[in-house]
């Protein structure tokens, strides 16, 4: 599978489809009407044939790159979402394709919402968000933050449908504070990602499995396409 193919995918009205295509949190997600890029980093353009939103969570180089995401703009007229800081960075985008956002703060494009709320990951501002499709189907992206307590009101705020948990890589993460992310949060299915190894992937659901079994664990592989609901 290839970032090709995601791109070219035709979603069905009532699903969502989410791919993983780094080691870190670059994801894509796909509703009826919208392509949005999470964090794109470590692709081609060439790869990417259409984006309606692109994404950035934060400012560290696994998660942005300030030329590629212009290049990436401009090939696809996207409107980038980002933070405050990041948004300075990227100088030469029009104005009105270029939103910077800041915990609580909420913007509709085109049919899809996106709601900006705390990020636990050293950084100037570091964001999660909450995705909201057109059926309403929610899809939470951790970027790459710790576990915090108010997670839990960001799950009883919105209800996410999927939540992706990251499980390495970044500082004082791992399977463990991935599982108190869903717990936290609790999704209908928990998805693992910001990681270079697989077992990770797989200690994150025996813990889940174990700690919170109502939570469904998907692992997916990188360019694996995850269409929910099944």
């Amino acid at each position: 599978m290839s970032l090709k193919e995601i791109m070219s995918l035709d979603v069905a009205e009532g699903k969502i489809a989410i791919a993983w295509f780094n080691e870190y949190s670059g994801v894509a997600v796909k509703t009826q009407t919208s392509t949005v890029i999470f964090d794109p980093v470590g692709v081609r353009l060439t790869d990417v044939s259409e984006a309606d939103i692109i994404v950035v969570t934060h400012e560290h180089y696994d998660h942005f790159e300030a030329r590629f995401t212009r290049d990436l703009q401009r090939q696809t007229n996207a409107v980038v979402v980002t933070t405050p800081f990041v948004a300075s960075q990227l100088r030469g985008i029009p104005e009105d394709k270029l939103r910077a956002m800041e915990v609580g703060d909420t913007l509709t494009i085109g049919r899809v919402r996106l709601d900006a709320e705390r990020s636990d990951h050293p950084g100037r501002q570091p964001l999660t968000f909450i995705l909201t499709s057109e059926d309403n189907l929610k899809v939470y992206h951790s970027s790459d933050s710790r576990p915090f307590p108010e997670m839990k009101e960001i799950g009883e705020k919105y209800g996410p449908d999927v939540a992706l948990c990251t499980v390495g890589i970044a500082p004082s993460t791992s399977p463990r504070s991935g599982a108190e992310v869903a717990k936290l949060v609790q999704p209908k299915v928990a998805i693992p990602y910001h990681t270079d190894h697989p077992r990770s992937l797989e200690e994150f659901a025996e813990i889940l499995g174990k700690e919170a079994p109502k939570i469904r664990t998907k692992i997916i592989k990188q360019f694996e396409i995850y269409q929910y609901p099944e």
